[in-house]
């Protein structure tokens, strides 16, 4: 029984060395990897003090604004509406105020509707407006890997501990600053 075992973890290692050539070869040529070069960037860092990043919460929070008193508006004409109803409630026949109740559901489900889809329609320009940040920002990264010969970029949520030596965060915020100051967040559809 032990010698099946032994037998067994020699043909597993075999096997591994073998899989491990055919995978890298370079390791069977005895040519190594190539030597990784890391830097670290805060991603969450470039979101909050990006000029960019500034501009684009600026511009959503006025949207906001923008759909937060409408929405006021719209929710105290329903609470009239509601109001009204109750007050016609021991006037109208049963069938009336069923009738009028139904159609006081049907405007809070409309206005719950046009929430959503208001919801929906800035999130899609919020998107837009960082996939602008992100076309410029990867160039940026990819410039920076040439000038300082880094090989592997990781978020730095992602790193338990790296020396702050690696952190290259400052330097793209600057340049991302540079490049793209502003941007503009396209108004939602349907305004």
């Amino acid at each position: 029984m032990e010698s099946i075992r032994k037998i067994s973890s020699l043909a597993a290692g075999g096997l591994l060395l073998v899989c491990l050539a055919i995978v890298f070869p370079g390791f069977a040529l005895g040519q190594g990897l190539p030597e990784t070069v890391v830097a670290v960037i805060d991603f969450q860092k470039l979101e909050r003090d990006a000029l960019a990043a500034k501009n684009i919460r600026s511009q959503v929070e006025g949207y906001r604004s923008q759909y937060a008193a409408i929405i006021s508006q719209e929710e105290e004409q329903l609470r009239q509406q509601e109001q009204e109803l109750k007050r016609q409630r021991a006037i109208l026949s049963p069938e009336a105020f069923a009738q009028r109740r139904r159609e006081f559901e049907d405007s809070v489900a409309r206005l719950q509707r046009q929430v959503q889809n208001r919801t929906r329609r800035l999130e899609r320009s919020i998107e837009t407006s960082l996939a602008s940040v992100n076309k410029v920002l990867g160039p940026i990264i990819k410039d920076l890997s040439t000038e300082f010969g880094f090989t592997l970029v990781l978020d730095k949520r992602q790193v338990r501990y790296i020396d702050d030596r690696f952190d290259i965060t400052p330097i793209v915020l600057q340049r991302l600053d540079e490049r793209l100051p502003e941007v503009t967040v396209p108004p939602p559809e349907g305004e």
